[in-house]
């Protein structure tokens, strides 16, 4: 077996003949000319790839790159993890894919002779992790899947030993980078160190020969989010401290970096691209210069766009229809967009009545979300909110009684309405009470964790444990 990291999450693993390629974002931007890779992977990975089959782990846009996917023979096989919502095989059809093979969690395919992928899922936001193994070699693609309890020892029990686990390692949430004066309220929220920590515990838990920083090799270009390159984890400092602490603990597992471009065979080993991590800020200046022109378009387009209210009022009308009355903080809580072109708009979405009013002056509201109107059209029109909290192209100013908690739930709330958990009664249905049947770990791990939160703050290495672990000292640590 040999893999070769191609981009951000797009990874390519060969064996005997068989080539899969997963979460293939290999050219251009995502969410609205916000997110680039870097570092880009050398041009020559790219021009000849046509593999045998593709795994997406997910709906987001750095995973499923619609760009990407359409330089690929549309009989290509596509896999996808089998959850609730039949969105992602919809979309994949819309772009000319009919082999499309849904994977049940727990589930495996046969890829090649002696080589299988196993699907494993978790979480609300119906993300996977997946497991490629040809019986001496192991491969854990975790990627963005924080799996933690029952769900990873599900794994660790049927794969004991693991030798190789990919995992991000940095920010890909609106929460707190998003939110006005999070400096103040929030400094200690979900910081550097924490993911650092969170990376490495994780790593160690499942014990793994080498664990690589992956599925965070991405910068910020566009000029409403260049700003958020100063949060990103550097994968140096990641990887001094994952080593440090495996080394403390008398404990095997190297944290190694591998650039995009670089690759591990059975026969060679490692051979690693070299890239400075110490220079990046050159990087990115370069990156900016090389798409300047790109961006430039990309201003001029956002500038012409109007806002689209029906398209706002009918997505909003049809999520208000579908929840059942008295949710929790939902039931409280009004929401004001406001879109900002050369005019100002402002769109009121107020829970407590379940009415969606357009006003003409701002006005106090739980959440006031500023935000382009290319993008909110987008999300209303492609029913992609997902994509929002992740492209980091928005802005919010919580009332003062609010907190961090009210936009996870809020945008927690939109997740739930597009991966179609919403209205409750489709749960009734025999795909989801299979699917949910299968997952039966999270559950448990789900009642854990409340009665854990009742009783205090929760630390990381609480979640994770991994060999001759310290105490649990730490703070929690929210997705």
């Amino acid at each position: 077996m040999q893999f070769t990291i191609l981009s951000h999450a797009g990874l390519l693993v060969q064996h005997a003949g068989v080539s899969l390629v997963t979460d293939p974002w290999l050219w251009g931007s995502c969410y609205w000319r916000s997110w680039w890779n870097f570092p880009e992977a050398p041009p020559e990975l790219m021009n000849e790839l046509q593999p045998d089959y593709i795994y997406i782990t997910h709906l987001h846009w750095d995973h499923f790159h619609g760009p990407s996917l359409r330089h690929f023979h549309r009989e290509t096989p596509i896999l996808v993890p089998l959850v609730h919502t039949r969105r992602m095989v919809k979309d994949l059809q819309s772009l000319g894919f009919r082999n499309i093979i849904e994977i049940p969690h727990g589930g495996k395919i046969k890829l090649g002779e002696h080589l299988f992928l196993h699907s494993f899922q978790f979480g609300i936001t119906v993300d996977s992790a997946v497991v490629i193994t040809n019986g001496e070699i192991t491969l854990l693609n975790a990627n963005d899947c924080k799996l933690f309890g029952l769900p990873l020892q599900h794994i660790q029990k049927q794969f004991p030993q693991i030798d190789f686990v990919l995992r991000s390692f940095s920010s890909a949430s609106a929460i707190p980078y998003c939110i006005e004066d999070y400096q103040q309220r929030f400094g200690e929220f979900r910081s550097t160190a924490q993911y650092m920590q969170e990376f490495t515990e994780f790593s160690l838990t499942v014990g793994a020969k080498y664990a690589i920083p992956f599925a965070s090799n991405h910068c910020f270009l566009h000029r409403e989010t260049q700003e958020f390159n100063a949060t990103a984890v550097s994968p140096e400092a990641l990887a001094t401290y994952c080593n440090q602490v495996s080394q403390e603990r008398g404990l095997k597992t190297q944290c190694v970096l591998m650039p995009p471009g670089s690759s591990w065979s059975e026969a060679g080993g490692f051979q690693l691209r070299e890239f400075d991590y110490q220079k990046a800020d050159e990087y990115i200046t370069y990156l900016h210069q090389k798409y300047q022109n790109t961006l430039e378009k990309q201003y001029a387009k956002e500038a012409q766009v109007k806002p689209d209210y029906p398209a706002f009022e009918r997505y909003f009308r049809e999520l208000l229809n579908a929840l059942p009355p008295k949710l929790p903080r939902i039931s409280k809580m009004t929401v004001l967009f406001h879109i900002h072109q050369q005019e100002h708009y402002y769109w009121l979405l107020d829970f407590r009545s379940r009415r969606i009013t357009v006003l003409t002056e701002p006005i106090t509201a739980t959440l006031t979300i500023q935000v382009t109107a290319l993008v909110i059209n987008d999300c209303c029109r492609k029913r992609m909110f997902s994509t929002w909290g992740p492209s980091k192209r928005l802005r919010i100013r919580l009332a003062p009684e609010a907190s961090w908690v009210d936009v996870r739930v809020f945008l927690s709330l939109l997740d739930a309405w597009e991966n179609e958990y919403l209205p409750i009664w489709n749960h009734l249905r025999p795909r989801y009470l299979g699917i949910w049947l299968r997952r039966w770990r999270e559950f448990v791990e789900a009642g854990r964790l409340a009665w854990r939160l009742r009783r205090g703050k929760l630390a990381v290495d609480a979640l994770y444990r991994s060999p001759s672990a310290p105490s649990a000292t730490g703070k929690l640590v929210n997705e």
